[in-house]
């Protein structure tokens, strides 16, 4: 469903007709007009079953789509509670779309004649009494502008438009910023595959370096009502810029109570006047609407899909007797087994006509969900036989494939509004604007859309966004780590017997895309945080070095820092700081190859004491799993070819086969992978190993699945322990039993670091 919301009918007036919408005839505070598509809420579905009067009544029949419109009224009081008795209303659900359209005064570039009409879709609101600003997401690309817009409590005059220019203009990202494509640069990572998605690809170029800035009495109180409902990635706010505010003329008529029934040398009345530039590119208006009609019937597509699933899921739990808690354990298996494919709806029927379903009582329950447990792990290596097949049949037709991967995205440009690439948008905190560190890193991204914000978790930390879209349309955000910025080691990690076990997070969430990372339950946005106060850090690790005595600090611990490295020096600065302090060991782990770094590294001339403080710790995967699971990371052998350079130059190596992930083959994958390593890596030059299957915290797990939805690593048949998802004791007993049998073949097992239960 597409609710729409405006401040007064004569700003919506076309898109009523256009879309062929009639005036909802039902007891309502508020104007509303709807299109024939409009499906009866429960609500309204209650109405009619008592007999009364079907509440929507149209004009014309025929339209397509299923909007509701709402006129609102003009503050900000009328629009939080058009909203709320709306959306509360009519039930709206994750997936339905709210657009709020209107007018709006330019603020910034008073006396710019060629913006007015100009349509902009609002990339932050700042309500201006209190301050407090909002963000609405930016997956979607439109052919819109973006803008800035503040919200007021009284219509703005004209001459109080100084007030924003004076106050809001954001000077320091108003210059041109050099851009690396001048010097013949490409912004290419080369750490991770040649796919790797932050540093390539094109970007939209920027219609203005300044930030253009509007003023209305509506939109912030209508973003904190809609996200109390909606997901935030389906709040659009278009506006136009039809004025600079209220004139002098304009003015005695507001304050006579007549403004709009005079009419001026033009001839036309003010709203007239308004409804004019807004008409300018109402084809535009009309071409985004229709886009975003396509994308609601999409999600409405993926939310059936999901309710037919969950019904499903639940009506299967009752023929087995299931508890509330085997009901859930059920509907995870369930999806397990969607995401290997398999046909599970087959199982359960072919055990009805066994008649072994319904089951008579709880404990024939139990054995028929233990046997589907049983059977979904041997499924798992049919399922993906079945699906290596099917992609060697797609690599025989190549040249169809191409043909039909090229219809495709033509039909997909057709169907819905496609993502911005990564790194389209930046966000930096205000008191980082102008700050060398910073400008430095946007000379990376010469098209990126710069935008300020007070605080990184004022983005970061905002309500119901959607991580699994985010995932493919990342933000960067930099920012300055305030309170605590050193941790003690988590207790489902290896500490290597290290008293003095910490960690340092400066960078939130992790450029690679792991299917199993933690990360995606422990953060609510997918987009990457950068800290660049790196002083503070140097000054605590300093101060507990004084405490502890000595420190062992990870520093690349809950995210990839090499993976960034070209983006900003994080190692090689910590290198510099590692020289000046004797009682510091630091641990870089990462998946990435990072040659380059190494070369560097090389250039600054550290000392060898230094080179063996500084631990690189590769972790190492099955070639096959990288492919699976590890997305964006080094391949094996980009892995492997660091860190037999960073042997060479003498820095310390660790290598972590941690975590272990099951695979129907996962035997003869880790006995390959094993091979490899013992044929390329000198095992003799290894400071220690690391062993350890997968685990993760129940909570992190449970945010995960909600998150990013079911895969083989969220969604497999877990036992829990304490809080602690692992895999079943036997399986990863064998699992990792196994690893270390083969490693003691070639190192001493006083230099084996397996992690158990215990540790934690």
């Amino acid at each position: 469903m597409i609710f729409i919301f405006a401040a007064h009918y004569g700003e919506v007036e076309n898109i009523i007709r256009n879309k062929k919408m009639g005036k909802r005839k039902i007891s309502f505070p508020f104007l509303q007009y709807c299109t024939d598509g409009w499906n009866e809420s429960g609500a309204k579905k209650e109405q009619k079953q008592a007999g009364k009067e079907r509440s929507c009544m149209k004009e014309s029949a025929g339209a397509d789509g299923r909007i509701l419109l709402t006129i609102c009224g003009e503050g900000r009081n009328n629009a939080a509670a058009a909203v709320a008795a709306t959306l509360e209303r009519e039930s709206a659900k994750r997936g339905d779309i709210l657009l709020s359209i209107g007018s709006a005064a330019m603020l910034k570039g008073v006396g710019e004649e060629r913006l007015l009409g100009k349509w902009f879709l609002i990339h932050a609101l700042e309500e201006e009494g209190s301050g407090r600003a909002f963000y609405p997401e930016l997956l979607y690309q439109t052919d819109f502008p973006t803008a800035r817009l503040i919200t007021g409590d009284k219509v703005l005059r004209r001459s109080d438009a100084k007030w924003a220019i004076e106050t809001k203009s954001y000077s320091s990202i108003e210059k041109e910023i050099s851009p690396a494509s001048d010097s013949g640069q490409e912004n290419v990572s080369p750490f991770g595959t040649n796919e790797f998605i932050l540093m390539c690809g094109e970007r939209p170029e920027r219609m203005d370096t300044e930030e253009t800035l509007l003023y209305d009495m509506e939109s912030t109180a209508i973003f904190q009502a809609a996200n109390a409902f909606l997901s935030l990635e389906n709040l659009f706010f278009l506006r136009c810029a039809t004025d600079f505010g209220v004139g002098e003329l304009e003015r005695e008529e507001l304050e006579s109570g007549q403004l709009g029934s005079r009419q001026h040398g033009s001839g036309k009345t003010v709203p007239e006047m308004l409804r004019e530039q807004m008409r300018k590119e109402e084809e535009r208006v009309f071409s985004f609407l229709s886009q975003v009609e396509r994308l609601d019937a999409e999600k409405e597509k993926e939310r059936e899909k999901e309710e037919t699933f969950l019904q499903e899921s639940a009506s299967l739990a009752e023929e087995l007797r299931l508890s509330f808690v085997l009901a859930k354990k059920l509907e995870g298996l369930l999806s397990y087994a969607e995401s290997l494919s398999s046909e599970w709806r087959a199982y359960f029927q072919k055990k009805r006509e066994e008649g072994c379903l319904p089951c008579r009582d709880k404990r024939g329950g139990q054995k028929v969900l233990s046997e589907f447990t049983a059977w979904l792990l041997i499924q798992e290596k049919q399922g993906r036989q079945d699906k290596e097949e099917a992609e060697d049949a797609l690599g025989a037709m190549k040249e169809v494939s191409v043909l039909n991967r090229k219809k495709e995205m033509e039909q997909e440009s057709e169907k819905a509004l496609p993502l911005y690439p990564p790194f389209s948008h930046i966000y930096i905190e205000e008191a980082l604007l102008g700050g060398e560190e910073a400008e430095a890193i946007l000379w990376k991204f010469p098209k990126a859309k710069c935008i300020p914000i007070r605080h990184y978790k004022d983005l970061f930390n905002r309500r119901k966004q959607n991580r699994a879209l985010q995932e493919n349309s990342r933000k960067l955000i930099l920012a300055k780590k305030e309170g605590q910025r050193i941790y003690p080691g988590a207790p489902v990690c290896q500490s290597f017997s290290e008293n003095a076990f910490y960690y340092a997070s400066l960078l939130m969430n992790c450029p690679f895309h792991c299917e199993y990372c933690y990360l995606q339950g422990m953060y609510p946005s997918a987009n990457l945080v950068l800290f660049l106060n790196l002083e503070d850090y140097f000054s605590d690790c300093q101060r507990l070095i004084k405490e502890k005595g000595s420190l062992y600090l990870c520093i690349s611990y809950d995210t990839d820092l090499l993976a960034l490295e070209e983006l900003y020096p994080f190692v090689e600065r910590f290198a510099r700081f590692l020289e000046e302090e004797p009682d510091l060991r630091i641990e870089v782990r990462t998946k990435a190859g990072g040659e380059s770094l190494f070369r560097r590294l090389l250039k600054m001339h550290l000392s060898e004491d230094a080179k063996k403080r500084l631990i690189f710790a590769f972790t190492l995967s099955p070639e096959k799993i990288v492919s699976e699971a590890e997305h964006g990371t080094a391949g094996l052998k980009g892995r492997l070819k660091a860190v037999k350079m960073a042997m060479e130059e003498g820095f310390t190596l660790r290598l972590c086969f941690d975590p272990m992930l099951y695979h129907a083959d996962w035997e003869s994958l880790y006995t390959e992978l094993l091979e490899t390593v013992f044929r390329e890596i000198p095992m003799e030059k290894l400071y220690d190993v690391s062993v350890g299957s997968f685990r993760i915290s129940e909570s992190y797990l449970k945010a995960m699945t909600k998150a990013c939805g079911a895969s083989p690593y969220t969604s497999f048949p877990y036992e829990n322990t304490d809080g602690y998802y692992h895999y079943p004791k036997e399986l990863l007993l064998k699992m990792e039993g196994f690893l270390e049998q083969r490693l003691l073949e070639k190192f001493p097992k006083e230099k084996i670091f397996r992690w158990t239960e215990e540790e934690k």
